[in-house]
């Protein structure tokens, strides 16, 4: 039997379509119908379905857009049989739908990469780091800024004794914002940094209607 995402377990599920819930937290929601079976038209899949609903409803095929991940598929009181599918708009939500294990559908997605989609999302909701602040960094500070915090990574592990007050030469913004920690966490908001980089690289050259 297919596994429902724990998302669905919030009580507030019970209150609200899955829509109205999904949709303000950053999902792209897709939901997808398929009409019970007949018992005049299709009287053994009509059996079927009498016998084990979940069972024929793990059996069925939805054809939901390239990128969506089904989380849930059932029927409903109305005898509405249907799947339920979504895509996430930004890393943090991204990184809410593999939360669940049972959805990391991609063996390329490790811890790893969800800990540096988390730091990018942390950027923006409490840093107030967002795209159009990225942008008027037109001279390479992101990528400075990247290239500092994985500096401090090797620095640590290969010689010791890091500075932590001290920032590299080349980085961009006040002492106050240099904060290096451990090894691992520089590396993240390293990365972290270097995507914002890439992103706001390709918001440039869409502006321009030509290729980063």
């Amino acid at each position: 039997m297919r596994h429902n995402h724990q998302l669905l377990d919030h009580p507030l599920f019970e209150e609200k379509p899955i829509k109205e819930v999904l949709e303000p937290f950053g999902f792209e929601v897709d939901v997808q119908f398929h009409e019970p079976p007949c018992s005049i038209e299709q009287p053994d899949e009509a059996d079927a379905y009498a016998r084990d609903a979940m069972a024929y409803i793990d059996g069925l095929t939805f054809e939901h857009p390239h990128g969506y991940t089904e989380i849930y598929r059932g029927d409903n009181e109305d005898s509405e049989i249907f799947s339920v599918a979504v895509r996430a708009k930004t890393p943090f939500v991204e990184a809410l739908l593999y939360a669940d294990p049972d959805f990391d559908q991609d063996p390329e997605v490790t811890q790893a990469l969800l800990d540096v989609l988390a730091e990018r999302q942390r950027h923006v909701e409490v840093e107030g780091w967002t795209p159009e602040h990225d942008d008027e960094h037109i001279h390479g500070e992101l990528a400075a800024a990247a290239a500092c915090y994985a500096y401090a990574a090797w620095y640590e592990q290969d010689i010791g004794g890091l500075d932590t007050d001290t920032p590299p030469e080349h980085w961009p913004w006040d002492d106050e914002w240099w904060k290096p920690t451990t090894p691992r966490r520089d590396l993240v908001k390293a990365v972290a940094l270097g995507l914002a980089e890439i992103e706001r690289l390709d918001r440039a050259a869409a502006r321009q209607g030509g290729e980063g």
